[in-house]
């Protein structure tokens, strides 16, 4: 077994850990392998080397290409062929994200529940190779739908992490459209286009971090099931369920 020396923790519970060697040795193929990536684990047309495995947190060995780490993540291995990391998940209000920049930055909250992945990790793998974005959410009256997006990347932190998003398919309209290009902004660092902090103002509450224009007709990381979270055809809409998911497109056969 290897010896690993933990270097962080994050709020989040994403461990990251160096090994003893230079780098973490390939294992044979079998479930007690680490994975590299979560199309691994998906099923369809994926490049997965394990069977089928259900949606979980799985260790994930050389991590946005560092081959000295092992990151904690969450694979849904059964949406629209699985594969994806999640990376924002809000369900029960138990997390607050009326957070500050060094949060966004590192992620919080819990895998297993309620939780941002982080601007860092997020920045770092959408830095390596072409992603693809998917956002499942459900009404208050239980219905469900989805926003995907064929291309997405997080720029570098020097640049407040601009969001590249295009190649839209979904139910509705498109409400990415408009914060297209944008940078990150905290309550504590804004960086949108209005006078006021949107982070703060947030259209009538405290909105949480994300990419604001002046400010926004979508807000993932709005206050709870807010009734102003996305707005589709000129009206709003709470969402007591949101699921933010991304895959490589190297996991495509």
């Amino acid at each position: 077994m290897i010896n690993t020396v933990l270097i962080t923790i994050l709020s989040l519970g994403v461990v990251v850990v160096v090994a003893d060697a230079l780098c973490i040795s390939n294992c044979v193929i079998g479930d007690d392998c680490l994975i590299e990536n979560c199309c691994e684990l998906g099923y369809g047309k994926l490049k997965f080397r394990h069977t089928f495995k259900k949606p979980e947190v799985y260790s994930i060995k050389n991590f946005c290409g560092n081959c000295k780490t092992v990151v904690n993540g969450f694979c849904d291995t059964l949406t629209a062929g699985g594969g994806w990391l999640v990376i924002q998940r809000r369900q029960d209000g138990s997390v607050d994200f009326n957070r500050d920049w060094v949060d966004y930055e590192d992620g919080f909250g819990s895998l297993i529940g309620e939780f941002w992945y982080g601007l860092r990790a997020i920045h770092c793998l959408t830095n390596r190779g072409q992603w693809e974005l998917r956002i499942d959410y459900t009404f208050t009256n239980e219905t469900k739908g989805y926003l995907s997006y064929s291309n997405f990347r997080i720029g570098p932190a020097t640049e407040q992490y601009p969001l590249t998003i295009s190649g839209f398919d979904g139910v509705t309209t498109n409400p990415f459209s408009y914060i297209n290009g944008m940078k990150f902004t905290t309550r504590d660092r804004d960086n949108d286009l209005c006078n006021d902090n949107c982070a703060v103002q947030g259209h009538g509450g405290n909105a949480g971090g994300w990419w604001y224009a002046c400010c926004s007709i979508i807000h993932l990381n709005h206050q709870y099931n807010h009734n102003q979270t996305i707005r589709f055809y000129n009206m709003w809409y709470p969402l007591p369920f949101i699921e933010i998911k991304m895959r490589s497109k190297n996991c495509i056969i």
